[in-house]
Parts: structure tokens; sequence; C-alpha cells
């Protein structure tokens, strides 16, 4: 597949998702571009010290706490 195809995959892909998912995409890409930046400005540090440019804001806040009702469907834990 050559990149204007993908191209044009990902933006037909875009296009299907309902609007209140657009703002994810944007800032997933967002994140994308950021962490391209960081891996132009530090080629000398280590990948395991940039771990956090692929992080993901998903807006939960108690994501790391109850993460095993938020994988696996069982109850939240008492806080």
């Amino acid at each position: 597949m050559t990149a204007l195809e993908l191209a044009e995959q990902i933006c037909e892909t875009i296009h299907n998702l309902p609007e209140e998912q657009l703002s994810e995409v944007l800032r997933f890409v967002q994140a994308l571009e950021e962490a391209g930046e960081l891996d132009a400005m530090d080629e000398d540090v280590a990948p395991l010290y940039r771990i956090h440019t692929a992080a993901v804001k998903t807006g939960i806040s108690d994501l790391a706490h109850q993460h095993d009702h938020y994988l696996y469907g069982i109850e939240k834990r008492d806080a």
C-alpha cells in the first residue's frame, strides 16, 4: 500500500466516525506529532525515558486504580 493510499484510507475511516470520536482522533494525531518532534530532539535518550509520549488521555480519572474494571468489566473496587 502506498502512502497516498494509506492516507486516503485514514481519511475515509475518519469521515465514517461518529462526531463524538473526532476529538479523540485529533488528540491522538497531535500526540503522534508531538512524539515525533520529541524523537527528533532527543535521539540520544533511551526510549524508556520517552514512554510518556505514547500516553493517551482517556478522561478517566480513576483508570490506574480501577484498571480491572475497565479492562475486564469486574466491579469497581472501593477507593
